[in-house]
């Protein structure tokens, strides 16, 4: 199971390369064949096949010698160890594949936010509905997805809000919100703070990297959904464990 659930994930993870790419350029996703993005050339049978058709080529193109991304196969292995672990968390259960392509929206959304600082609502909307209709199968679900979008989506319109009013400029756009509603109803308020501020701190760490180096400064706009998305991931998987051994501290 795990081996197919692997497989599984590495070609949800081409259509999530494809996702990315294509939603926020106003591509359809669902309609006509990938190409080349150097010289267009129709992508066959052999250039599609997930991770493995990358390493065959050696990380490029095979009609114009252009290099594919790393991000590609990356992107699929990210998806494949993420059905993998999902399965070993929940069993293969009715919430496995609404929690799998949960995951797998996230991961878009990482990407999506990291080239266009944009997490679209075509995205996110339908991520949150995914997100409720796995929680409801939980006794209790229902408070515990609103306790998390309340929380969530609460603190980052509220960062926001506050932000604008004092420094008269955006600093947190509203696309967070959203992605807040998204993995709040899967986490619930607690792993949800939890999650908030793991990507807080990668953030300082980030900026403080990018300071370090000259490329921006106190100022500098980081795509904080980059940091959310990921960090949902692996709270849902870890988090719990991480809060339980944190409390026995103070036993």
């Amino acid at each position: 199971m795990y081996v197919l659930a692997g497989a599984l994930g590495l070609i949800m993870g081409s259509a999530v390369t494809a996702i990315a790419y294509r939603v926020p350029r106003g591509i359809s996703w669902l309609r006509g064949r990938s190409a080349c993005p150097g010289c267009q050339t129709r992508l066959g049978v052999a250039d599609l096949v997930p991770f493995f058709s990358w390493i065959a080529s050696r990380g490029r193109c095979r009609h114009c010698g252009a290099r594919v991304a790393l991000r590609y196969p990356l992107t699929e292995l990210i998806c494949a160890v993420w059905a993998v672990l999902l399965l070993r968390l929940t069993g293969l259960t009715p919430v496995y594949p609404l929690l799998g392509i949960w995951g797998f929206m996230l991961v878009a959304l990482m990407w999506i936010d990291l080239d266009f600082q944009l997490l679209p609502d075509v995205l996110t909307f339908p991520g949150t509905l995914i997100a409720l209709a796995a929680v409801l199968q939980v006794p209790g679900g229902a408070r515990h997805a609103i306790y998390g979008i309340v929380v969530g989506s609460g603190i980052l319109w509220f960062l926001g809000w506050a932000y604008l009013r004092v420094r008269k400029v955006e600093g947190m756009g509203f696309g967070d919100v959203k992605l807040a509603a998204m993995f709040g109803a899967v986490l619930g308020w607690q792993l949800t703070l939890l999650t908030l501020l793991i990507a807080a701190l990668a953030g300082s760490l980030w900026g403080y990297w990018l300071i370090r180096r000259g490329q921006g400064d106190g100022q500098t706009a980081l795509p904080f959904g980059t940091l959310l998305a990921p960090a949902a991931m692996v709270v849902f998987l870890w988090g719990d464990k991480w809060l339980n051994a944190y409390s026995r501290l103070w036993q």
